[in-house]
């Protein structure tokens, strides 16, 4: 079988978690997912599970995606990522990371821009085989990795 190209929205979808109310959990918001601080607690709010991916859907930074390290609420300005079973979840990763000035540059709205989703939906993705979709995030891995080991060393 060889490759196809198919709109993004034949391999992903973008959800909000099932709301609820009354447990203590994390939120799980773009300042805690960065590291830049705790999180903070909530009582009620959309519940995600532990290593679900997040992508933010406004404001400066939209397309940026989160695995979220715990179970808790997403922030409010997440969608959650679900991705197909049949595609490799880090080669659809490098996928929308590719796009990511794109995406950025063409937020819609003014006061908080938010992803143009019908953007996002339509960006055309090169499908392989999923075993070389396996091995061209090995590739991206390692030159990634190469290219982290010459920065240290400068």
């Amino acid at each position: 079988m060889g490759w196809e190209v198919v709109s993004m929205q034949m391999l992903c979808s973008l959800t909000d978690g099932k709301k609820l109310d009354g447990k203590e959990m994390p939120n799980l918001d773009v300042k805690y997912l960065r590291g830049e601080r705790d999180f903070k607690t909530l009582t009620n709010g959309r519940y995600v599970a532990a290593n679900n991916l997040l992508i933010l859907v406004d404001g400066e930074n939209s397309g940026e995606v989160f695995r979220t390290p715990i179970e808790g609420y997403q922030g409010s300005t997440f969608k959650q990522l679900h991705i197909a079973e049949n595609i490799h979840t880090d080669y659809l990763l490098h996928v929308i990371n590719l796009h990511r000035k794109s995406l950025r540059e063409n937020k819609i709205g003014s006061a908080i821009p938010h992803l143009n989703k019908k953007q996002f939906k339509a960006i055309e993705v090169p499908v392989p085989p999923y075993n070389e979709q396996v091995k061209i995030v090995a590739a991206i891995n390692s030159a990634q990795d190469r290219l982290d080991t010459i920065m240290e060393n400068l």
